[in-house]
């Protein structure tokens, strides 16, 4: 394995000292940011122009009565696709204090077993449970379920969203013409520039 020295991340880049605070927030929290944007992830383009909110289902009841489920669709512009489709649990408390949210990466009926999750219809990895041919069927639901603790969450009085992150960009080669990043080409481009966002930056 061969041996790696990481950069000092409180030396500048001009060799100059991290001394004080503002030295930090003001500077090289910033030289360190544009090196991820440049040289790991890629820029992280600017939100969509448009968005539109397309409430698919709600439950009032869930849990004994513990929480609401909500499935919204997001459309990033006026056309059709791209979308992500968001899983919504809210506490039946009237306050909430936090919103956990976070990618899965099998669909969002992993997390729970309830049938009345949407199956996803999008391309999922073979190996993942209960996959054939590429998609989703009945035996993936709840798959993911120990890696969510929904009801402990609501308990607490949190709620949660989540999103498959196949609904941003799939992860599969085909040059980049699924998911997201066709939104965000200027005229005439038919992939990502080399410092723009691949796969995670669409996550992100």
């Amino acid at each position: 394995m061969p041996t790696v020295t990481l950069p000092d991340p409180l030396i500048h880049t001009d060799g100059t000292r991290v001394d004080t605070q503002d030295d930090w927030q003001n500077k090289r929290r910033a030289e360190i940011l544009s090196f991820f944007e440049n040289s790991v992830y890629g820029k992280i383009p600017d939100p969509p122009k448009q968005v539109i909110v397309e409430e698919r289902s709600e439950a009032v009841q869930v849990f004994n009565n513990l929480a609401i489920r909500k499935e919204v669709r997001v459309h990033f512009s006026t056309e059709e696709e791209p979308y992500m489709d968001l899983l919504i649990y809210l506490p039946k408390k009237p306050d909430a204090v936090a919103l956990f949210v976070g990618l899965n990466f099998g669909g969002n009926h992993t997390l729970h077993a309830d049938p009345e999750i949407t199956l996803s219809d999008r391309w999922m990895r073979a190996k993942s449970l209960g996959v054939e041919n590429n998609r989703a069927t009945e035996t993936s639901r709840g798959s993911a379920a120990c890696r969510w603790p929904v009801e402990r969450i609501l308990a607490r009085g949190y709620g949660l969203a989540t999103v498959y992150c196949g609904d941003l960009d799939p992860d599969f080669d085909d040059g980049y013409q699924n998911g997201v990043h066709p939104l965000f080409y200027k005229d005439g481009q038919t992939r990502p520039a080399p410092d723009e966002s691949g796969t995670i930056g669409a996550w992100t």
